[in-house]
């Protein structure tokens, strides 16, 4: 996906972070918001993209005027260019930050940064506020991957009739691939006639999940479902069971029910993924700035709920409320 192509309602500024270190800084202006949104990478997810556009969306919707600045690293795992690019925006100045972290403890000192700063910080895809006070940012908004992970094994389980072999692809080590194979695993481990199959971890990237896919049928040729922490590694798993033709033989799961999720679904290549009313985040980002800048309370804590969908489902009216705000930007 080409970012520097999408262009919002009220501005859009897509640039790196040696850019904003040599941009002299911009003057505060109370009348606009200016935030700064800083993903992993549009590419990982179609939700962090989704993020973005509905919580301008809401913002439009409450005639808020703003101007957004962006910035994504290219690997889930680039640690040191997510705090190299929290640093920039920092040394620019903007009024508040919505950060989603490559992973939560190594945003720890990004967020300290922000915090020392003064810059009011949503955290995205995490629900714990840190133990350190100096760490802590100002609203935490996700979907718990714990519940979403106890969900997807509760479908594992009566999808494979309570016996079987279960393949887990990994993500990167971290809270978001541990709680999504702990939940999963405390509902595998009330079954003692399934056996699980610990694969690799991808990065949550999605070639190299698709060849973990394919080793894993390699190596065992009795698997009966794949499980994929993310949407990129369900997706992963799918595309590798596709071009082996055991798409309706093998189950496939993904998590967190994304738009390519959706439509692998529909084209009978992926079998099952948790839903998450994306937007419904995107929004409850926008509402923490809001209330924030009004002089309002901020809720610390927002959680999200989750619906099991699979190829099998009647999710249109679901799909249509999850992507109200970033569907007609994003044409799916």
């Amino acid at each position: 996906m080409d970012i520097s192509r999408l262009f919002s309602r009220r501005a859009f500024i897509a640039t790196s972070a040696a850019a904003l270190l040599a941009a002299s800084a911009v003057p505060a202006h109370a009348e606009t918001l200016r935030i700064a949104y800083l993903s992993p990478s549009f590419d990982l997810s179609d939700a962090w993209e989704r993020v973005y556009w509905s919580m301008q969306g809401r913002m439009d919707e409450l005639e808020i005027d703003y101007e957004i600045q962006h910035l994504a690293v290219a690997s889930h795992v680039d640690h040191a260019g997510q705090l190299a690019q929290v640093e920039a925006i920092i040394a620019r100045g903007v009024d508040y930050v919505a950060l989603g972290p490559t992973e939560y403890e190594a945003a720890i000192p990004a967020l300290r940064k922000l915090k020392e700063a003064g810059i009011p910080t949503v955290l995205y895809n995490y629900l714990e506020p840190h133990e350190d006070e100096k760490a802590r940012a100002m609203s935490y908004i996700a979907f718990s991957h714990l519940t979403g992970g106890q969900m997807s094994g509760e479908w594992a389980v009566e999808h494979i009739g309570g016996a079987g072999k279960i393949a887990i692809i990994q993500g990167a080590p971290g809270v978001t691939n541990d709680l999504r194979v702990g939940g999963f695993m405390e509902i595998i481990d009330q079954n003692p006639d399934i056996e699980v199959v610990m694969g690799p971890f991808t990065d949550f990237d999605r070639t190299k999940a698709f060849d973990a896919a394919q080793n894993l049928l390699v190596a065992h040729d009795d698997i009966d479902l794949i499980y994929g922490v993310s949407s990129t590694i369900g997706l992963g798993a799918g595309q590798a069971l596709r071009q082996a033709g055991k798409s309706e033989t093998i189950a496939s799961m993904g998590f967190g029910g994304t738009g390519d999720e959706i439509v692998a679904m529909r084209e009978g290549w992926l079998t099952a993924s948790v839903l998450r009313s994306i937007d419904d985040s995107g929004a409850a980002v926008a509402d923490a700035f809001v209330a924030h800048n009004s002089g309002e309370p901020v809720q610390e804590v927002w959680g999200g709920p989750f619906v099991m969908i699979d190829k099998d489902s009647d999710a249109d009216a679901l799909v249509a409320n999850a992507t109200r705000y970033s569907e007609p930007q994003m044409a799916k």
